[in-house]
């Protein structure tokens, strides 16, 4: 019997699996959908099937997120969700056994960590290390996390932010901010009630983010058409569209860009000086979905003073950061947690 190793980002908004020899093998929105029956709940779809039905399903359907700031909110939708997962990704056989690297959020409890390892255990796996996300991204990116020298990482995920300072394969100061894609989301969202009177959904706020969203706000930034965008009357409640600008993307984000910026001053402030050295010459990488926003990388150099990029493939850096950590074997077994 033989070890079938896979790394899992099992993300607020999307699910990725990889091996360290097929790269990717799973890119799922993190959604599960039941059909109910006089109170009986019956698997129906996952993924981008489940991700379809979100705030159009009739009551008999049930399509939820069952994680909420990148730990578990409910164990038995995240278990069905990991275990159809599975099946999609990965081949049936008796003949392996099937071992999982699970990235989670730094400072994630003991409680929160002991039920993503149960969950994944409980879908299929043999075993779950835990490995924490900002060092999975600073795999996944390619920096220098074994050598004696500070790099910065900041990865953007659709649930937490998570900002760190890591060198000789361990995190050095760390932290996680409850702010990512999801609640870039909810700001436009409430941003479109108040000034518009419009009630628009996820999908309208994800359509407005990629067509016309940026982080920088100057006299250029609204070069963008404003983009027509439909909805719900706030007060009526009678159908109806509006019109909305790049500078409304720009107001409604910036608190959220400000706690961001915020967040790596502190971890900076925090570091050993020689490492924030390091940082400061060498720059900051982003990472996670949530850096692709437009110019979110140009704005955090401007604040920071600090070059400030976005690494290749964000996305997917944590993915293939649990990938390349298990593929490291015993050099980097000191940095996943297993129970």
């Amino acid at each position: 019997m033989f070890s079938y190793n896979i790394g899992i980002d099992l993300g607020t908004a999307n699910t990725v699996i990889v091996t360290a020899k097929k790269g990717i093998i799973l890119d799922e929105p993190s959604v599960v959908a039941f059909h109910v029956s006089k109170g009986v709940k019956t698997f129906l779809a996952v993924g981008e099937h489940a991700k379809s039905m979100l705030g159009k399903a009739p009551e008999s359907i049930v399509a939820s997120q069952p994680l909420s700031d990148g730990v578990i909110a409910d164990f038995d939708h995240a278990e069905t969700m990991i275990k159809e997962f599975f099946k999609k990704a990965i081949p049936r056989s008796k003949h392996f056994k099937l071992k999982a690297v699970v990235c989670v959020p730094f400072g994630a409890t003991p409680v929160e960590k002991r039920a993503i390892q149960q969950a994944v255990k409980a879908a299929g796996a043999s075993s779950a290390g835990l490995l924490e996300e900002p060092m999975a991204a600073a795999l996944g990116a390619k920096l220098p996390v074994l050598e004696p020298k500070g790099s910065m990482i900041v990865d953007i995920g659709g649930g937490t932010t998570e900002v760190a300072v890591v060198a000789l394969g361990g995190i050095v100061e760390a932290s996680s901010i409850k702010i990512g894609g999801n609640h870039f989301d909810s700001a436009l969202i409430q941003s479109v009630k108040k000034n518009l009177s419009l009630k628009i959904g996820g999908a309208t706020a994800e359509k407005i983010k990629l067509q016309i969203g940026s982080a920088t706000v100057h006299d250029k930034v609204d070069c963008a058409e404003p983009l027509v965008i439909s909805g719900v009357g706030s007060m009526d409640r009678v159908p109806r569209s509006a019109s909305t600008k790049q500078q409304d993307y720009c107001t409604a984000v910036r608190p959220l860009i400000n706690r961001i910026e915020s967040g790596i001053r502190s971890v900076l402030e925090r570091t050993p000086p020689d490492l924030a050295s390091d940082v400061y010459q060498d720059g900051i990488t982003l990472t996670g979905g949530g850096s692709l926003l437009k110019e979110l990388d140009t704005e955090l150099t401007r604040r920071l003073n600090i070059q400030v990029v976005v690494a290749e493939n964000p996305k997917y850096c944590v993915a293939y950061g649990a990938a390349c950590a298990v593929a490291m074997g015993k050099k980097f077994t000191h940095a996943i947690e297993y129970d």
